[in-house]
């Protein structure tokens, strides 16, 4: 690391994962989120799992604006993905005047319109910030109306003012398991060979693309097993229905997977297998033993590794020579896919690995992950900085961009990689795996591809990043590009805030 007196100022932390944790839990550091940095409300991320179950249909109750944002960032997504008819969100369209005199009528309306239009196997009722704040009882308007409808219906309590964005995802997740059957020794019997993969969010996965969770199904079917469902990814009521008498629940997210994982082990005794994302052999292995322990598959999982191991061992055994020893820089913003590169990276190639701007606040949102990987003996480096805390949307403004140039240094491109946005300008190798890798990213299949990836940016590493490209993208004095002009890719992770715009630097699009 350089040792500059100006670079050392502008440190916030660096040292191990451990020491960060330990300092987090003893208020040593601040962990709080400033305003640019802030997450979706408890409202949406509950809408993201409940966009996830099929044919059912949720009423918003409160303004409009709440459904509309809804139906585009979930809902059309959906549809999109996968070829099916689109679900309507619906609103209960709260005015002024509903403020004041409540919504009971509006809602009893709306839940009986929505099942003589939709006649949905399920009806979710949602209550606003705006709701919430009047306390409009939505539990009793659900139930006085339960009679005069089929469709089954739930109530969820997400008003964004009640809960940090984590508690939408425990919420739902939470609640659907009251949709679930208690096993039966017939239907333990029927299931004991399949799996939930439980976590999942947002709906379907893309038909035309090869996926992470694709990739996981295939890799259960090759030991033998099934999938029954994707919870909430595209599953139906009659699958959570039965989801509790399958052998084991494996998660796909093992921060947002836990919260249904443990509570459908405590209410029925449904087996649990969770661990990190399944980034790498080594983890991929890990999470395959998990779920063959419970299918009473173990020899199968044996032989599908060996043999799932041999198809790319060549390929991926060349590629690590040329990567172990080199270093890794992995931007830390997306706290649980950071954490699960940083495994990947180290156990399986060999790397050393330095998560840059891991955001002091993942320690305490992330708890779950974090022990697990203390656990599994990996402690990686953590460097975090002064652009981290500062105002703007830190992975992609100005201040962090020239601290991680202050921080590579004189380093050589040919033994470093920042793993990243391709809106970062580093001048070593860049590996983006949501824009540059093709799917899947996990099982043996995503190790050999992110292998691969990595040696090729490491051979072209003599190649500057596209100087064009950056001033199109960030023109130096005149704030943001418009985003019509950019790539669909690059339109949608355009930052909040100015990046490369001179004098107008941290200031808003709006400003």
């Amino acid at each position: 690391m350089p040792d500059s007196t100006e670079f050392s100022n502008s440190i916030i932390f660096y040292g191990r994962l451990s020491e960060l944790y330990r300092l987090a839990k003893n208020g040593k550091i601040k962990t709080c989120l400033q305003g640019s940095h802030t997450r979706h409300c408890k409202f949406w991320t509950a809408m993201k799992v409940l966009s996830g179950i099929r044919n059912s249909i949720v009423i918003t109750h409160g303004p409009s604006g709440c459904a509309f944002g809804v139906k585009k960032a979930y809902k059309l997504t959906n549809c999109r993905n996968s070829g099916s008819p689109y679900e309507a969100v619906v609103s209960t369209n709260f005015d002024e005047r509903r403020i004041i005199y409540g919504g009971d009528k509006e809602l009893r309306s709306a839940i009986i319109e929505v099942e003589r239009k939709y006649s949905p196997d399920i009806i979710f009722v949602a209550s606003s910030c705006a709701t919430g704040i009047i306390g409009d009882n939505i539990d009793a308007v659900a139930e006085n109306v339960r009679s005069e409808v089929d469709s089954k219906i739930m109530t969820i309590h997400c008003e964004g003012f009640a809960g940090e964005y984590r508690s939408g995802f425990d919420l739902v997740f939470w609640k659907i398991t009251e949709l679930m059957d208690p096993p039966t020794v017939e239907s333990r019997a029927k299931l004991s060979h399949s799996v939930n993969i439980v976590g999942g969010k947002m709906g379907p996965e893309r038909t035309e693309v090869a996926t992470d969770v694709k990739e996981l199904v295939r890799l259960i079917e090759g030991l033998g097993g099934e999938v029954h469902s994707v919870i909430a990814g595209n599953c139906s009521l009659s699958e959570l229905k039965q989801a509790p008498s399958v052998a084991v629940n494996c998660t796909l997210c093992l921060d947002i997977g836990y919260a249904i994982g443990t509570a459908m082990r405590e209410e029925y005794g449904t087996p649990l297998n969770s661990t990190i994302l399944p980034y790498g052999i080594q983890a991929t292995e890990r999470w395959l033993e998990g779920a063959a322990k419970y299918l009473g598959m173990e020899k199968e999982a044996q032989a599908l590794m060996k043999r799932e191991y041999e198809e790319i061992k060549d390929e991926f055994e060349e590629a690590k020579r040329y990567i172990v020893g080199k270093t890794a820089i992995v931007e830390g913003h997306d706290a649980i896919k950071s954490l699960s590169i940083a495994h990947m990276l180290e156990r399986d190639f060999g790397m050393r690995v330095i998560i840059y701007n891991f955001h002091p606040w993942s320690t305490e949102a992330r708890e779950t992950s974090i022990d697990y990987l203390l656990e599994t003996g990996l402690d990686p480096e953590i460097l975090i900085t002064k652009g981290t805390l500062a105002f703007g949307k830190y992975e992609s403004m100005k201040q962090t961009e020239e601290e991680l140039l202050n921080f590579l240094g004189e380093l050589d491109p040919q033994s470093t990689v920042y793993f990243g946005s391709s809106l970062s300008f580093p001048h070593i190798p860049l590996v983006d795996l949501n824009a540059i890798l093709n799917r899947p990213r996990f099982g043996y299949r995503g190790a050999l591809r992110v292998a691969k990836c990595i040696k090729t940016a490491l051979e072209y590493g003599f190649r500057p990043r596209s100087s064009l490209m950056k001033r199109i993208v960030f023109p130096e004095n005149a704030g943001l590009s418009s985003a019509q002009s950019l790539t669909p890719k690059l339109a949608q992770d355009l930052p909040d805030c100015t990046v490369y715009a001179g004098q107008r630097s941290g200031k808003c699009m709006n400003s």
